[in-house]
């Protein structure tokens, strides 16, 4: 992200207050559906939880935030760039250091889902080394595809 003037905070459990203010604003700016309650309700309830928030001049413009599957499994959960930033290699900057962060903390999977209506995000996944590995139909009768990669 050289010359872009992108830098990015990792932050580990909880985020504190200035963080946690900066990712609803991302996630309620990017997710349509956006839940605000039960976002904040899980940042505090998994165990293991990094949030990666990538900022241009201190505005936050992208995020990816993940958690303990299991012993072995790092489950990246929820992520996104504003779109004036999209296709700038931000997202694969985000992923790459939480893989890095994963395995660096013991884990030796990563774990995601995402549904079929997600064309690029499902694109992004398979270039970025993850197999699918189940496809299922929720409580809502939504579509998802869980994806793994060994790391």
């Amino acid at each position: 992200m050289k010359g872009q003037n992108i830098n990015f905070k990792l932050i580990e459990e909880i985020p504190e207050q200035k963080y946690m203010d900066d990712l609803v604003h991302l996630y309620t700016s990017i997710f349509e559906d956006a839940i605000v309650p039960f976002f904040i309700q899980r940042l505090h309830t998994k165990q293991k939880l990094l949030s990666l928030i990538a900022y241009k001049n201190e505005e936050p413009i992208g995020f990816k935030i993940g958690y303990e599957y299991n012993d072995s499994t790092f489950y990246s959960w929820v992520g996104g760039i504003i779109p004036n930033y999209r296709r700038k290699s931000i997202a694969s900057s985000l992923a790459k250091q939480q893989e890095h962060w994963a395995k660096n903390n013991g884990f030796n999977k990563l774990r995601t889902k995402s549904m079929n209506r997600f064309k690029p995000m499902l694109i992004f996944n398979l270039k970025n080394g993850f197999d699918i590995i189940q496809v299922y139909t929720n409580e809502k009768g939504q579509t998802k595809i869980i994806f793994e990669k060994l790391i």
